[in-house]
């Protein structure tokens, strides 16, 4: 069977850069209406968690204190759920164990190297003192020497013509003074190189110090932390287990137990409120989700607009030929989506009454229109359109 072609739309710069801001003022318009949507279910999710909230507080110190009286098929749940939970607690615990062994071997670890570091400063003490020593009593040699040649240039200038009689003997002490000046020189520097490097190590010292008492500071707070965590669970197991799983039991109820009386009744209208709840929390990820692919198209669409209007002032600086674009008519239907989209949802008071049909609209865009390949798809058609499109300027 033959491919059908795509449509293609054709459009010079003007009306494609006006096509964008349509778009853009769409996206704009839907995200707003999503938003209306989110604001209704945040009020009404607010009063229905608090309405539950009320009745899971009645019916959960009832549930624990009439555990033995319950019928057979919810005690097998609660008692089931206990040991999930049980064994959960105790997944928590080994990893906590694990958790502190390993920050105690952090803290002793970085204690060693405070210590190496410590010892490692006072072996290069000796090291770096007596360098500099040595290299002090060479100035004083080189300094006597100098003084030597000096005292010796002098005596020799006191005899009449000594200059002229001595002159092989006054070049040498010359050089003698040049050469002592100069090793003075190379001693000077090799001497500020050694008291450089001592206050180096001095400051790294310091620095490796602080650094390292710092990771065990915050090792040490983690690793309290943990076994504040440890001895809390392990002193606390048993009833620790039972309260989650009293609790997750009557979060996740989906049908009411047959328990009698009021308690009974209770736990029938906690059930309805499970429902309620969990449509909403539903409807609250959906939203989120409708919002952040709104935004994140909007942001895109405005900046390859922008990027449009560059080329568009270029045509007109430099009177270039008018172009078409070639918008491929794949791209032109997600394009459509917002205006669909906000028409649909545009009822927010019925859609904050209805969380479970907002989703479902939402998830049939996601998954049929929105996703991440095609929201890129869209973006990389419209660039290779413009691309095309100035293809003739060039």
């Amino acid at each position: 069977m033959a491919k059908t072609e795509e449509r293609v739309y054709r459009m010079n710069l003007d009306d494609f850069h006006r096509y964008l801001g349509d778009k853009h003022r769409e996206i704009q318009a839907c995200y707003k209406e999503i938003e209306e949507v989110q604001y209704q279910f945040n009020d009404i999710f607010k009063r229905e968690l608090d309405a539950w909230q009320d009745k899971f507080s009645y019916c959960y110190p009832r549930v624990v204190a009439q555990r033995s009286e319950m019928p057979p098929a919810f005690a097998r749940l609660i008692d089931k759920t206990e040991q999930e939970e049980r064994a959960r607690i105790q997944r928590e615990i080994a990893d906590l164990e694990q958790a502190i062994r390993a920050g105690q071997a952090k803290m002793d670890d970085l204690l060693a190297k405070s210590q190496q570091s410590l010892d490692d400063l006072r072996g290069a003490n000796p090291e770096l003192n007596e360098a500099e020593e040595r290299l002090k009593a060479e100035m004083v040699r080189l300094e006597d020497e100098y003084a030597d040649a000096f005292e010796q240039l002098d005596s020799l200038d006191t005899f009449p013509f000594g200059w002229l009689t001595h002159m092989g003997k006054i070049r040498r002490l010359k050089r003698i003074q040049r050469d002592a000046k100069r090793k003075q020189g190379e001693v000077y520097k090799q001497l500020a190189q050694v008291r450089h490097d001592w206050q180096k190590r001095l400051e790294e010292a310091g620095e490796t110090q602080g650094q390292m008492r710092a990771e065990w500071q915050q090792e040490s707070i983690k690793v309290s932390e943990a076994q504040g965590r440890l001895d809390h669970l392990t002193a606390n197991l048993d009833a620790l287990a039972e309260q989650a799983a009293i609790q997750r039991v009557l979060e996740e109820l989906t049908e009411p137990p047959a328990v009698s009386g009021e308690l009974g009744e209770a736990l029938a209208e906690l059930v309805q409120r499970n429902h309620v709840r969990w449509s909403y929390e539903q409807g609250l990820r959906a939203v989120a989700e409708a919002l952040g692919i709104t935004k994140g198209v909007g942001e895109g669409m405005q900046r390859f607009q922008r990027s449009v209007s560059t080329v568009l002032q270029e045509q007109r600086r430099y009177n270039l030929a008018q172009v078409k674009v070639p918008l491929p008519g794949s791209a032109a239907v997600l394009n459509e989506t917002w205006k669909e989209l906000a028409a649909r949802v545009k009822d927010d008071k019925y859609m904050g009454m209805n969380p479970v049909e907002f989703s479902q609209i939402i998830d049939g865009y996601v998954k049929e229109r929105l996703t991440d390949a095609k929201i890129q798809a869209l973006f990389e058609d419209m660039g290779e359109a413009l691309n095309e499109a100035t293809k003739a300027w060039k």
